[in-house]
């Protein structure tokens, strides 16, 4: 890939430019985890990956890199260098072998690569010691700060994306313009344009510190962008830094484990670097299958694979990797099926089967061929046997072919839709979107959780932006939490791994993930994690609103007192800038204080202090009433000074009026002096009366405009007489209705508006106050409504 590819966007695949043949029967897609299994994947390998990927429970998730059946021309050269192609001197046995997808290339020979690799080492070493000054900064960059946390971990060190960017290296002799570069970069970490120049720039220089935290600091904003992983390892490979070349790999294949091209990259890299060391090239072909085998378009991987082994003479090997392979949906199954068959029919079957299977085939030959099987292992078979075994090799595998094609079948109209597998930074078009959730909801009705999960790893590679499918999966994966005891453990995992990547990367500013996950850490025993999820939060989102309340009620459900109280006087003081929660939170502080800690002293202090900002807000004139009222033995004169301090507020006429009937109820049931109550009846007559000649004089007003109207109107003249006449009954109505006659408690149904004041001041999990339908209702005894409102307020989580 050149480097003008870079330069824009998510790094596509090279694979995902290659258009879908749609009339194609070996298109396919899909895979049962019961085939996986029996097509060779053992439960160990099925529970490998890397717990950032998500991938710690699954055996692969996929990123949908398109797939061609053929290496690319730039590994080839990789492969080849500068030699010529020469026979190899196989005998002519061997040369008549089938050798699938083998390579038209020439091989260096084992001594030549060893003799290649030691050179490669020495130089290494030389380089080591000339660069370890120097390079010693940046070593903990290549290494990579793992933000996948353990569980055993602190969250404390979890990175986020949202980080200010401090680059370490600014200025540098090999790089005079490196500052210019950075700068575009720290003040708009979001440009991708910016970091593609900057990578661009140190990439072409000698400065390796530099380039190492341009690269490390991109990657972690962006860790699907594969590509870049790609230039970074060969950056360090073309420095002759094998060891941090294959850091680098490693830290790339965790982040974005899916990338068959990454894995094509690395492993290609190992057959020519390690390739005296046979085992390990073996392990990294197996554990890239375990991880990435799975996915829809590994067909390269498969391959890969399969020709190395034919270049050891291993068709036994090749038939294992076969078996595993034909029960794998992968793009283009067919070819695969029409080889296996290919390989089975032109190689001898001792060579291919496992010596058990042989002879148990061998067996069943016999039998039904009623030939002695006494002396079955010396009896030399015919062509015709031969053939009859070959038949029931192929027959043995056809079950589990026909199985995979009927899986493609049933999820090809989906694929089909899925035009931008990869990870990009511009939107998707809104048909992908849809296409997505579609799939989504037809996988989780199936409900077969391989084929689940590997979806939505899938989906969230190419839709990593978009804070819906992050949701969407750790809601799904939440509920298999709460139903599924025994996996528990495993989903849990899984799910702090959406989460933090969600969080920590992909879409940091969206708050609703860090309270889901906050949340799960609570019920899954982890509050010190819990809390500092929400530290988080606070640093991306200081001025979130239900933050206040989250931490405060964390730290109390911990039974933590001293560190509430130091919330609440923290947040209410941020909040006296902004008047709309400074109530709610001084209420709450208040009533914490009083209800569970028992100080009234300190619960009054909170609604004094939020007074002095607030004077005009009647909840908290009822929350000092309540307050004063709450206390053994019952403080009259403290109740009656907050009723009065009330009255002589700058409430609304309404809202004193209803102060002043609290007090006229409260006094003629705790009150010593009969003036006193006298006095306070009159307070509210002459209250009421105003009120009710304001709302008189407001409903004249109102019916004078709607006559007004009715006379310009232009059109229709006797309907707007008529809704004239019906507006002045409704109005007269109204007026009459409220606040007509001496006092009489027993008479009084409460003011109009009351569900205008209730909804005034509410915030989430208020339920309001609520008034008497009658004063004798609320003479029953002393708690019921009235002076003292129910308050439906419930703690928040």
């Amino acid at each position: 890939m050149e480097d003008n590819d870079y330069s824009f966007g998510g790094m596509e695949d090279s694979s995902s430019r290659v258009s879908y043949d749609q009339g194609s029967e070996e298109n396919g897609q899909g895979g049962d985890s019961s085939i996986v299994m029996e097509g060779g994947f053992s439960e160990s390998q099925l529970g490998g990956g890397d717990s950032n990927s998500g991938l710690g429970v699954i055996a692969a998730k996929a990123d949908f890199e398109w797939s061609a059946a053929r290496e690319t021309t730039e590994v080839k050269k990789e492969l080849n260098g500068n030699q010529n192609t020469e026979d190899s001197g196989e005998d002519d046995e061997t040369k008549n072998r089938k050798r699938p997808f083998i390579d038209e290339m020439g091989e260096e020979d084992s001594e030549s690569l060893t003799e290649k690799r030691v050179k490669t080492e020495v130089k290494d070493e030389k380089d080591e010691v000339k660069d370890e000054t120097s390079m010693s900064n940046s070593e903990s960059v290549v290494e990579g700060i793992r933000e996948d946390v353990s569980d055993n971990e602190s969250t404390e060190s979890l990175w986020t994306a949202f980080d200010v960017i401090k680059p370490r290296i600014m200025k540098s002799e090999q790089l005079p313009d490196l500052e210019k570069f950075w700068r575009p970069v720290i003040e708009s970490p979001k440009d991708f344009q910016a970091w593609t120049s900057l990578l661009q720039y140190v990439d072409h220089e000698n400065d390796v510190a530099a380039a190492r935290e341009a690269y490390d600091s991109f990657l972690r904003r962006y860790p699907y962008c594969y590509g870049y992983w790609k230039k970074w390892a060969d950056y360090e490979k073309k420095k002759a830094m094998k060891k941090d070349c294959e850091k680098v790999f490693e830290r790339g294949l965790a982040a974005i484990p899916l990338s068959v091209d990454l894995w094509l990259h690395y492993l290609n890299y190992c057959r020519v670097h390690h390739a005296a060391n046979e085992t390990f090239v073996r392990e990294q072909f197996e554990r890239a299958m375990t991880v990435c085998g799975l996915e829809f378009r590994s067909d390269r991987l498969w391959e890969l694979y399969i020709n190395w082994e034919v270049e050891r003479d291993d068709l036994r090997r090749v038939f294992q990797i076969y078996d595993k392979l034909l029960a794998v949906p992968t793009q283009f199954h067919t070819t695969h099926w029409d080889n296996f068959q290919d390989l089975v029919n032109q190689n001898d079957p001792k060579e291919l089967l496992t010596p058990e299977e042989y002879e148990e085939l061998k067996l069943e030959i016999f039998t039904e061929r009623k030939i002695s099987t006494e002396a079955v292992a010396d009896i030399k078979l015919t062509e015709e046997e031969i053939q009859a075994i070959r038949k029931k090799t192929k027959e043995r595998r056809q079950v589990f072919h026909s199985k995979t094609e009927k899986d493609i079948t049933d999820r090809w109209a989906f694929e089909e839709g899925i035009k931008r597998p990869y990870f990009h930074v511009k939107p998707l078009e809104r048909g992908q979107l849809k296409n997505w959730k579609n799939y989504l909801e037809f996988e989780i009705e199936h409900d077969q959780q391989l084929r689940i999960d590997t979806l939505f790893e899938r989906c969230l590679i190419a839709c990593a932006l978009y804070d819906d499918y992050w949701l969407l999966y750790a809601q799904h994966l939440e509920s298999r939490w709460n139903d599924e005891m025994d996996n528990r453990p495993l989903i849990e995992k899984q799910l702090r791994s959406v989460y933090r990547r969600a969080c920590t990367v992909h879409v940091y500013d969206k708050t609703t993930l860090y309270l889901m996950w906050s949340n799960f850490e609570e019920k899954t025993g982890h509050l010190h994690r819990a809390g500092l999820i929400l530290d988080l939060l606070e640093k991306v989102a200081p001025k979130f609103d239900s933050l206040a309340v989250r931490r405060v009620n964390l730290a109390r459900r911990q039974g933590d007192h001293s560190r509430v109280i130091s919330y609440y006087r923290k947040y209410i003081e941020s909040a006296k800038k902004d008047n709309g929660t400074l109530a709610p939170l001084s209420l709450r502080a208040s009533r914490f204080a009083a209800k569970v800690m028992g100080d009234e002293e300190l619960a009054e202090e909170f609604v004094e202090k939020a007074l002095e900002k607030e004077p005009r807000n009647a909840r908290l004139y009822i929350q000092l009433f309540d307050v004063r009222f709450q206390k053994k033995p019952l403080d009259v004169e403290g109740c009656v000074q907050a009723l009065n301090r009330a009255l002589k507020s700058k409430l609304d006429l309404e809202q004193r009026c209803r102060f002043s009937h609290r007090k006229v109820e409260f006094l003629e049931d705790f009150g010593t002096s009969v003036d006193e109550i006298s006095t306070a009846q009159d307070e509210y007559q002459k209250l009421a009366l105003k009120l009710q000649n304001d709302r008189q004089a407001k409903a004249a007003a109102q019916m004078a405009q709607q006559q007004a109207s009715a006379t310009n109107a232009s059109t229709d003249a006797s309907a707007g007489d008529d809704a004239t006449k019906t507006s002045k009954t409704e109005t007269s109505a109204t007026t009459t209705s409220t606040y007509s006659g001496s006092y009489d408690g027993a008479n009084y149904q409460g003011f109009q508006g009351q569900a205008g004041y209730q909804g005034q001041y509410q915030y989430p999990g208020w339920g309001g106050y609520q008034y008497p339908a009658t004063a004798a209702a609320a003479a029953g005894g002393w708690g019921q409504q009235g002076y003292y409102p129910q308050q439906g307020y419930g703690q928040q989580q």
